[in-house]
């Protein structure tokens, strides 16, 4: 059964097109990075879905060393799950899964939320209000390439804002992993003007320096985009299938 398995992961593999990176040595392992983390949260490499070393360092026109080392620190996140070989899976969502990755993001977001109001950047507040307006926008316009788009640069830009690199990186993180295993990137239109709303809220409770404020409403949206996402179809309880 796992050989079976290891050659329906290898044939899937095969059927997918990959571009291949022209980098500079000291940029390729973050670049590698960058290109195996989009394939698996555009869902090119589904969830369930075997990636192998080997496979991805051919189809990406890369040695076998920068591969191995993004896979690692996809392990480290979540992304990725060994198998056992060289390679691994790709983590398949579950509710108990979802549940500790908000768990970890309801964490560090409320901490980043309070940290940037502390720190009243006029720039940096700027940058999270318009975020905020701009996915509001696109929300109530249906349009769901731009909630997306702002949708995660309100997120990055609070990050950023605390002005920690390790916390923005471990935020990023878990994002990369949150977008893993949920099933669907827009939450439906009436979910996602809510989740516009929730957005300026933060962002005039940040602007009033209201602290308790800004983070109460940030813990509220991120338990509340967690029940969208624990909503979804075909959710196990664990990781067994």
């Amino acid at each position: 059964m796992p050989s079976r398995e290891r050659g329906r992961g290898r044939s899937a593999m095969t059927e997918v097109r990959f571009t291949p990176i022209e980098a500079r040595p000291e940029s390729l392992a973050d670049m590698v990075y960058d290109a195996i983390r989009r394939l698996v949260m555009d869902k090119t490499l589904p969830p369930g879905s075997r990636v192998s070393e080997n496979a991805l360092a051919e189809r990406l026109g890369v040695s076998k060393t920068p591969v191995r080392e993004a896979m690692l620190r996809l392990r480290q996140i979540g992304v990725i799950q060994s198998d056992g070989v060289r390679g691994g899976r790709v983590a398949r969502p579950s509710r108990t899964a979802i549940r500790q990755a908000y768990e970890i993001r309801e964490a560090l977001e409320v901490h980043a939320v309070r940290s940037a109001t502390a720190r009243r950047c006029a720039a940096d507040l700027e940058r999270i209000r318009d975020a905020a307006e701009s996915s509001l926008e696109c929300a109530r316009a249906g349009d769901q390439e731009g909630f997306r788009e702002h949708d995660f640069a309100f997120h990055r830009s609070i990050a950023a804002a605390a002005g920690n690199p390790r916390l923005t990186q471990l935020i990023e993180d878990v994002l990369t992993l949150i977008v893993t295993l949920r099933q669907r990137d827009f939450p439906g239109l009436q979910a996602a003007v809510e989740c516009g709303h929730a957005h300026v809220r933060i962002a005039d409770a940040m602007a009033r320096d209201d602290l308790e404020g800004a983070e109460a409403s940030a813990r509220e949206h991120i338990r509340q985009v967690e029940g969208y996402v624990l909503a979804g179809p075909g959710l196990t309880t664990d990781h067994s299938q």
